[in-house]
């Protein structure tokens, strides 16, 4: 009699390096408009839905906050890419400010490391006769509220 090969069904015991994963991430944004409109300071929050894989990650974000330079809040939402540290983000962005709401397009990027972020973002606002151009920079603090494996 001549036995048959072993073959394990499971899994290795141990995987080096990450495994791609969904993240929720939720957090606070805080900063300051510093050119280009009325300068002040600002606070919000915001929501990302990214999937994350060998230190790439791709997804969609909102966020909405309140600046006090503008006296109006600030809802931006779109797509989201970055490697590692970096991070790239950007789409529509609504201003409501003075009873008025403005439509625009907004662009941001971002140097991380860990739950910290800093940023630099822009935001161009169309059919505006002042304050058409924001420039703003700040910090984002980002929890993650549900991981989902492969």
């Amino acid at each position: 009699m001549v036995g048959a090969p072993a073959y394990a069904d499971d899994e290795p015991a141990f995987t080096i390096g990450s495994k791609p994963a969904w993240l929720l991430l939720g957090g606070v944004t805080t900063g300051g408009t510093i050119a280009l409109a009325d300068k002040g300071a600002l606070v919000g929050g915001e929501l990302s839905l990214a999937r994350l894989r060998d230190g790439n990650f791709a997804g969609f974000y909102a966020d909405g906050y309140y600046d006090w330079g503008a006296h109006g809040t600030y809802v931006t939402g779109g797509l989201e890419l970055g490697h590692k540290f970096v991070g790239l983000d950007g789409g529509v962005a609504l201003r409501f400010a003075d009873g008025d709401k403005q439509v625009g397009a907004t662009g941001r990027v971002t140097f991380g490391l860990g739950m910290v972020g800093v940023y630099a973002r822009y935001a161009h606002f169309w059919d505006v006769m002042t304050d058409d151009n924001v420039v703003q920079i700040g910090l984002v603090l980002k929890l993650p509220l549900w991981t989902g494996g492969q």
